[in-house]
């Protein structure tokens, strides 16, 4: 299956309070969402834990990337099926969440 990887592609956002929720607690909101981010690539895999652990640790072959700039898969990432909008999750500390969920 294809999964795309969506990043917080506006650096100018870092040190906003979305920005720390996201980053640190993995809440994201979906205005903050909406405006701040895009796909950085798209990976192959049989879960959305192996798209974190490929996006980490490899193997690059599964990667193909879309940006010119993408780090490793952390916190306050999303992770999507490609075409499947409603698949959408963040990154948590512990496990996934859903867009604009408590964690």
């Amino acid at each position: 299956m294809i999964y795309e990887v969506l990043q917080n592609v506006k650096p100018e956002t870092k040190g906003t309070s979305d920005y720390f929720a996201a980053t640190f607690d993995g809440c994201l909101d979906k205005d903050f969402f909406f405006f701040n981010y895009g796909v950085v690539c798209e990976i192959e895999a049989d879960s959305i834990d192996d798209v974190f652990r490929i996006g980490n640790i490899g193997p690059e072959e599964n990667i193909k990337r879309i940006a010119d700039r993408m780090h490793s898969i952390s916190v306050g990432d999303v992770i999507r099926v490609k075409g499947d909008l409603a698949s959408s999750v963040v990154v948590a500390s512990f496990g996934f969440n859903k867009i604009g969920e408590v964690a």
